[in-house]
């Protein structure tokens, strides 16, 4: 396997200019609606061949197929920018403009995204995530209005109701993640051809949600089939024009890589429960209980030892995972990749946890260091405000002007912390990352997609706006 060279966008990281679109290639424009009907002329003519005549040598072997490298140019600047003005229109039009702002998003990292010299183009639309969302609003209320008459009238069914409710949405969700892919897909276009999805999502959720079951069940050790099984039904009904998609991923072999994190994440713990359990002696329970009762004024020390024991296992039964969360990201999405197959191309990944942890733990620290910031500026800020009222003799601080006013620059220093971070996380986290998983990306035998035609389908955006009505999100 060869590799070709460096894609063709400039490497803003080096020259630190701004980043640069590729030169179109043979497929002209992407980003134009008319590519689509270029793309099927050039193709429709690429596809002719002419028959060799009798007794001429047979073709060569083909070569080893190349990798194409891909990249992402997507720099901080323009994406601040863009963060800033989304966030401020959120909270200005009280959440209203998130579907265009979404929209905003995508076409950002898409744009940015390269396959060697030849850019991915999202054609989605804010509107069509709006009127997702008041169809998806359709589905969510009638259930939440349902258990709110049924709370009314037994109130004693709380936990049933809450229960079916949870229950509903789980279903609802793993509905939306297959429906909102396929929207996804319609709007996602490169070379001029969009791609797409077929099968039933209800099918998918049904499917998905006993998986689940059964991982939850397992205590986890299921999830590597689980998931296999879940990206095969969704790889084998993704089409990129007329060329089908493929899952080929060993479970197995996602088993193998992630069995240690398994071990720490989860059965340490236990095993460290099950042991302070055992250790501690019969009479000490029995004092315990007791104690809980309000028999017993005070509880014996041997108790009190084995409470905090387990109460320092239970923080790191919460903690532990949350360290390997950037290992188990790694791991998963490299064995994703590497399965991944669209007709004859595939994909080959050198993401590795090292690189995953790289951009956590720079990420967080610099998340550390901005809420530090933030929190030494609020107390110059409330110092000051508050050092100016005692000087001109505190009266006003009884006044319900002064009450107003406290509520209200409360209010707006809460909304400038959380978009401060937010805004933080996404420059300094969501975007690094993207970065470092596309650089590690190459596609094999991209050739292979060059006879594809297209097929081009609608799809609906309420899958995609259910998943946040059900509190799913998105994912670019």
């Amino acid at each position: 396997m060869t590799e070709a060279p460096p894609p063709g966008p400039t490497d803003p990281s080096r020259s630190g200019s701004s980043p640069q679109r590729a030169t179109p290639g043979p497929w002209g424009p992407r980003s134009a609606a008319t590519a689509m009907a270029a793309a099927e002329a050039s193709l429709s003519a690429a596809r002719t061949t002419s028959v060799p005549p009798v007794g001429s040598p047979p073709p060569a072997a083909p070569a080893a197929a190349a990798a194409t490298r891909m990249v992402f140019t997507g720099q901080g600047g323009e994406l601040f920018g863009l963060l800033v003005r989304g966030y401020v229109l959120q909270v200005i039009t009280l959440g209203l403009y998130r579907f265009w702002f979404t929209t905003e998003i995508r076409r950002y990292y898409w744009g940015h995204s390269f396959v060697g010299a030849e850019d991915i183009t999202y054609t989605g639309r804010g509107m069509e995530l709006f009127k997702g969302f008041l169809i998806a609003l359709a589905v969510v209320l009638p259930i939440q209005v349902a258990a709110f008459l049924i709370l009314l009238g037994l109130p004693q069914a709380e936990m049933v109701v809450s229960a079916t409710v949870f229950l509903a949405y789980a279903l609802l969700g793993q509905f939306a993640v297959y429906a909102g892919r396929r929207y996804r897909l319609t709007r996602t276009s490169f070379r001029g051809l969009r791609l797409r999805m077929t099968g039933s999502a209800w099918s998918y959720a049904f499917r998905a949600f006993g998986l689940w079951i059964l991982v939850v069940l397992s205590l986890g050790l299921f999830y590597p089939w689980a998931t296999a099984s879940m990206e095969r039904m969704k790889m084998r009904n993704t089409w990129y024009g007329d060329v089908p998609g493929d899952f080929t991923g060993s479970p197995l072999v996602l088993f193998r890589r992630g069995i240690l994190l398994w071990l720490m994440a989860l059965a340490l713990p236990v095993l460290g429960v099950v042991s302070l359990i055992a250790s501690v002696p019969p009479e000490a329970w029995d004092a315990l209980w007791l104690w809980l009762d309000g028999s017993s004024a005070r509880i014996p020390t041997a108790v009190g030892l084995a409470i905090a024991a387990l109460t320092g296992i239970g923080l790191l039964t919460i903690i532990v995972p949350i360290l390997l969360f950037p290992a188990f990201q790694a791991i998963t999405f490299r064995w994703r990749m590497e399965g991944t197959r669209i007709g004859g191309a595939s994909f080959t990944s050198g993401f590795t946890v090292g690189a995953s942890y790289r951009v956590y733990l720079l990420g967080a620290v610099a998340l550390f260091g901005v809420l530090i910031l933030l929190g030494i500026v609020s107390a110059i800020g409330f110092g000051g405000i508050a050092t100016v009222a005692v000087l001109r003799g505190g009266d006003g601080f009884d006044s319900t002007t002064a009450g107003v006013i406290g509520i209200v620059l409360v209010a707006l220093a809460y909304l400038i912390l959380f978009g401060t971070m937010w805004i933080a996380k996404q420059l300094l986290i969501d975007l690094r990352l993207q970065r470092a998983r596309l650089a590690s990306l190459a596609v094999v035998n991209l050739a292979a997609l060059d006879n594809a035609r297209a097929n081009n389908v609608d799809a609906s955006a309420m899958g995609d706006s259910l998943g946040s009505a059900v509190d799913f999100g998105f994912s670019t």
